[in-house]
């Protein structure tokens, strides 16, 4: 058994072959045979590595989480839009 001792795709006669570290063949497979350089005898070391750290989508029960929009453009932070005359017909004006 011979064990990879490189990460990422090796190019050979027979096309492109992605290794992993540490990833086993066989003695006697054709990668193993052309590239000797990229494989070792040793059964390597594990490796430690932690979990990914993964961000949450969602809130837990009861977590409380603040979001501030940004205001979309052409519109001010008020909510109303940019310009024009307001509610100057919502006050009961003849409009004559």
């Amino acid at each position: 058994m011979k064990y990879a001792l490189v990460n990422g795709n090796v190019a050979w006669s027979q096309g492109t072959t992605q290794l992993t570290r540490g990833k086993s063949a066989d003695d006697d497979h054709p990668l193993v045979l052309e590239r000797p350089d990229l494989f070792s005898d040793e059964v390597p070391d594990a490796e430690l590595s932690s979990a990914p750290v993964v961000e949450r989508a969602t809130a837990a029960p009861g977590e409380k989480r603040t979001v501030s929009r940004k205001p979309t453009a052409g519109k001010p932070a008020s909510g109303k839009p940019a310009g024009g005359k307001g509610d100057d017909g919502a006050k009961g004006g003849s409009g004559e």
